[in-house]
């Protein structure tokens, strides 16, 4: 009887592998233009603009920070967002895994 606990655990945990715990729920996701996250703090804070290529950054909505802000924009091909879980995914190019960052305890604007 021990012998089949142990085979069943055995064959019960490999049967799950590690990417299963690392998959994002992919229909989540929503195509959009723009997203941004600021993190103000006293003295600075940083600010993030990611952008599709070909989008008019004018049209972009940014949240308030100071001018000793940093800023940096980066363009990418593809865009996601998922409002559930407050993260959003892209890819530099097209041929590009999708790289996914959380937008928690950030502001975060998107469209």
């Amino acid at each position: 009887m021990k012998k089949f606990v142990l085979v069943f655990l055995i064959i019960s945990c490999s049967s799950v592998s590690e990417e299963d715990y690392y998959n994002d729920d992919a229909s989540a996701y929503k195509n959009i233009n723009y997203v941004t996250i600021t993190n103000e703090n006293t003295g600075g804070g940083s600010q993030y603009v990611y952008v599709v290529s070909g989008f008019s950054q004018t049209n972009i909505q940014i949240c308030y920070c100071d001018s000793s802000c940093s800023k940096e924009v980066l363009e990418v091909s593809t865009l996601q967002f998922d409002e559930n879980t407050l993260s959003f995914r892209y890819k530099l190019s097209p041929y590009d895994e999708f790289t996914t960052k959380s937008t928690i305890d950030w502001c975060t604007k998107f469209g």
